[in-house]
């Protein structure tokens, strides 16, 4: 009970916390985007200046291009400088937000918490000693949780990522059809065609302004490496290169080039879906096999030991603990293996 009263009190401090971050919010996005775009200006302003020596200053923010490739991909509505310090507030609020809950909801109990094992004697107050260290929970819990967004960002990054290498066969037919343009407007045309649900729909539209507004070479370069990195693929390097090739020398052999291009991507993916069909058991029983062998094997053990006799084995000694925590870490990485495979990227590979 002193344990649901706990979480209860943990919930509501939170949500008072969400209720402040809603009132202040709109002023604080506004300057936010001020803030972006002055810094973003700054660091291509630095590379158009000062050329290599600019490295030096991107070499210090690295956490900042970190972040900002990542979201680049993995946040639909990606603004340069915008999104990365957005990003970084709401992790930041939501380090403080859990940090000072906890300590507030520690605070607010009659005693001191004692955190034991939880399947020996769990978690008990001790009435009347005082709250010393008290902030150490809350800050585990606090940094636990902010970990939680950049994780989820990498997750959702991989997985666009391999999604993007087929979305970029949507883009290469459809751009085909714009080859009478100039580059930077085929590839808005292209991007305005796109369905929102193609990924490559902002990073083109972002790679067609690089394409209207850079000053030099090095610029384009760098924001067509971007696209092609972000995608992965061989196929992507050849389509950046394709256009690189366009904006020097003219687009009248581009659609020949889109053409080929497609037809490769086209033979590729027949292949994929073949050999994929292929191994469709096997990749199955990686993704779901391992999980019902582990459930059919835990209930047979509780069936025949009895439950009690069961968890008092398996959590309260050592060998049970390590054995369990092995199973736990092979079945991850066997779900996570078979997660690639399930769908590899469009790729040459």
């Amino acid at each position: 009970m002193e344990l649901l009263f706990f979480m209860l009190r943990f919930a509501l401090h939170l949500l008072i916390v969400r209720g402040l971050w809603l009132l202040v919010k709109p002023l604080l996005e506004r300057n936010l985007r001020d803030l972006g775009q002055k810094i973003e200006y700054r660091i291509n302003l630095g590379m158009r200046v000062f050329g290599k020596k600019v490295s030096r200053m991107n070499r210090g923010l690295w956490i900042y291009r970190h972040l900002d490739n990542l979201l680049y991909f993995a946040h639909r509505k990606y603004e340069p400088g915008i999104s990365v310090l957005r990003f970084l507030m709401r992790t930041g609020l939501l380090f403080i937000a859990v940090f000072l809950s906890g300590l507030l909801t520690l605070s607010e109990l009659p005693g001191h918490l004692n955190f034991h094992n939880p399947f020996l004697e769990g978690m008990t107050f001790n009435k009347g000693l005082p709250p010393d260290g008290a902030w150490r929970f809350p800050l585990f819990v606090a940094v636990i949780s902010a970990m939680i967004p950049y994780f989820r960002m990498r997750y959702i990054f991989a997985q666009r990522k391999v999604r993007g290498s087929y979305d970029l066969l949507d883009a290469v037919k459809i751009s085909s059809k714009f080859t009478h343009l100039s580059v930077d407007a085929l590839l808005m045309k292209t991007a305005d065609f796109l369905t929102e649900e193609n990924v490559l729909k902002t990073p083109l539209k972002l790679l067609g302004a690089a394409f209207a507004n850079y000053s030099n070479e090095k610029e384009l370069y760098e924001e067509a490496g971007r696209f092609s990195r972000a995608v992965g693929t061989t196929f992507a390097v050849e389509f950046i290169s394709d256009l690189l090739y366009s904006e020097k020398e003219g687009t009248l052999y581009l659609k020949n080039s889109l053409m080929l291009l497609n037809r490769s991507m086209e033979q590729q993916r027949e292949t994929i879906l073949t050999v994929k069909a292929g191994s469709r058991d096997a990749i199955s029983l990686g993704l779901y096999g391992n999980f019902v062998v582990l459930v059919s094997s835990v209930g047979t053990f509780i069936y025949m030991l009895k439950p009690d006799v069961y968890f008092r084995l398996q959590f309260q000694t050592s060998v049970g603990l390590a054995f369990l925590v092995v199973i736990l870490t092979g079945l991850f990485i066997s779900f996570v293996i078979s997660t690639i495979l399930a769908k590899p990227k469009l790729d040459y590979h």
